[in-house]
């Protein structure tokens, strides 16, 4: 089974010079955990909450007085607020990993979990054509060897 059977059409997208706030509000509306981030038809990266969420942490992990003040939610939100203004193109993963609709899922698949990415955009001949989660991936995997275990035993009986 090829990727181009199993990906979503409908692909958010979000330009590379939108903020941060632009972007969460699509996010939320959406209920997407990514965007893909293209400048006219060209994909030039992808941008997830998780991005996001690494940019409120503390620079300093070892940091704990910092840790303690970021866990009150109303200090998280002000901080926030000052990452606002930030532009998409600044905390974006690029150059972004892409397949075409002729990848095999097993491959896709693959490729996802040795690159940490839990969404592909699938591209052909430079054109956006649709968006693969690894979700999708597992779950198609599943059906299909659910269906071949009910072929088995409808099989034996």
């Amino acid at each position: 089974m090829k990727i181009g059977e199993i990906m979503t059409k409908r692909v958010h997208t979000i330009r590379p010079d939108s903020n941060l706030k632009e972007c969460t509000r699509i996010l939320e509306r959406t209920r997407v955990n990514g965007l893909v981030v293209t400048e006219g038809r060209r994909v030039v990266g992808v941008i997830t909450k998780t991005d996001i969420f690494k940019v409120m942490l503390p620079r300093d992990p070892e940091n704990v007085e910092e840790e303690q003040h970021m866990s009150d939610f109303e200090q998280i939100k002000e901080r926030f607020s000052k990452f606002s203004d930030m532009k998409v193109k600044d905390i974006m993963g690029s150059p972004p990993i892409t397949v075409s609709g002729g990848v095999p899922i097993i491959r896709a698949g693959s490729m996802m979990l040795l690159r940490r990415v839990k969404q592909i955009p699938v591209v052909d001949d430079g054109k956006l054509m649709g968006i693969v989660t690894l979700t999708d991936i597992i779950s198609k995997a599943l059906k299909r060897l659910k269906s071949r275990k009910s072929v088995a035993s409808q099989k034996k009986a």
